[in-house]
């Protein structure tokens, strides 16, 4: 038996730093644009972290006198060669984009409603990241350093307390507590680098987004991101729900018997439900689409194909999942030509969508609604 234990293959260890930095795209007074609240998320091997740093360094400042260059400040042609630097050191990049502000029942706490903003923009999205990095690794102990831009809120203890504890949760809860290890800090952007990049990343799709409501074709993220987005109001979103019951239980010193109770209660709803048809279709492509359509409608003849495909998709879905649907779920789209009623179909597509990745269903199914899903973006492809 000692001799088996002492012979026993060990597992290797994968080290990354997950860099995180934010961007907020403000309503513009000439048209309908929506204020975002972007997170960037950059995840770089650790062993390559030196080389990056070096050639960033003297292809961006080449001085150390000089002052920290933000995504904001500079040309879109600098902050394209930025990421150029980053992409060849790059594993994997991802953007988390949700509306800067909510509307929201008046019985929340404000406090509480910020701290779970941050929970959601910042830490939760790196649930998506650790599965990933676990499906690229499927052997290895995952060893992550997550370094997220330090601000006013970010730096405060009761922050990097909740960050923590929702880290520790989220590995525990994909049963990863002996395989996945991690460091939480928050950073200096003016002397991390790598906070830097992630601004460079943020604030380049920011831009790009805004270039593309007016048919700009400008690409300044040169590789692959992975998006995630969130268009629900709070009422809607039953991870925001979760974690806001997180962060108010805790605040008000509950006693162990409540602690457990909600741990039972995180452990069922917050990472199990909407983690089982994720790993079988992929609505983000079609979430993105969605998004992007919403800067067309201001033009009845796309109005007229698009309501078409939308109403086409939506047919498909209740076909899909019969009586599996949800009562909440919006049969009856608009079928008129206007800005205001396309967008209110876009948002009711959206809810949609959240409320179906709940819902699991057969290998026969779920066939069927890739090819559904393939066929609308390809439509709306053509349209966009």
């Amino acid at each position: 038996m000692i001799l088996k234990k002492l012979f026993q293959s060990r597992r290797h260890t994968k080290e990354f730093h997950i860099f995180i930095d934010e961007s907020i795209s403000f309503q513009s007074q000439s048209n309908n644009t929506v204020e975002k609240f972007y997170t960037g998320f950059l995840v770089i091997p650790t062993f390559q972290l030196k080389d990056l740093y070096d050639r960033y360094f003297q292809k961006i400042y080449r001085s150390r006198h000089r002052k920290e260059k933000k995504s904001v400040n500079v040309s879109d042609m600098m902050n394209r060669l930025a990421l150029d630097i980053v992409k060849p050191f790059l594993n994997s990049a991802y953007i988390y984009q949700r509306p800067t502000y909510h509307k929201h029942n008046d019985s929340f706490d404000n406090a509480i409603v910020q701290q779970v903003l941050i929970l959601q923009s910042y830490i939760y999205p790196i649930k998506k990241i650790i599965e990933d990095l676990r499906n690229q690794n499927p052997t290895v102990d995952l060893k992550l350093h997550v370094c997220l831009d330090e601000t006013n809120l970010n730096s405060q203890l009761d922050n990097k307390y909740f960050s923590y504890k929702l880290l520790s949760q989220i590995v525990k809860n994909l049963g990863e507590e002996k395989h996945v290890f991690f460091t939480y800090q928050t950073c200096d952007s003016k002397q991390e680098l790598g906070i830097q990049m992630a601004d460079m990343l943020v604030g380049a799709y920011r831009k790009q987004e805004k270039y593309a409501a007016s048919d700009d074709n400008t690409i300044l993220v040169p590789f692959k991101v992975t998006p995630m987005i969130d268009t629900l109001d709070f009422q809607d979103q039953e991870v925001f729900l979760q974690l806001y019951g997180l962060v108010s239980l805790i605040m008000k010193t509950p006693t162990k018997k409540d602690l457990t109770a909600f741990k039972k209660i995180l452990k069922n709803k917050l990472d199990s439900a909407s983690n089982q048809i994720q790993k079988t279709t992929n609505f983000n492509p079609t979430r993105s689409r969605l998004t992007k359509a919403t800067a067309k409608t201001n033009k009845e003849k796309f109005n007229r194909k698009f309501v078409k495909v939308l109403n086409s998709l939506n047919n498909s879905l209740i076909k899909i999942y019969g009586n599996q649907l949800p009562n909440e779920y919006i049969k009856n789209l608009s079928q008129k030509y206007n800005r205001k009623n396309c967008n209110r179909s876009i948002n009711n597509v959206q809810r949609n969508i959240n409320k179906l990745q709940k819902v699991e269903l057969s290998t026969f199914k779920i066939v069927r609604l890739k090819l559904s899903l393939r066929k609308f973006n390809n439509q709306l492809d053509k349209l966009l």
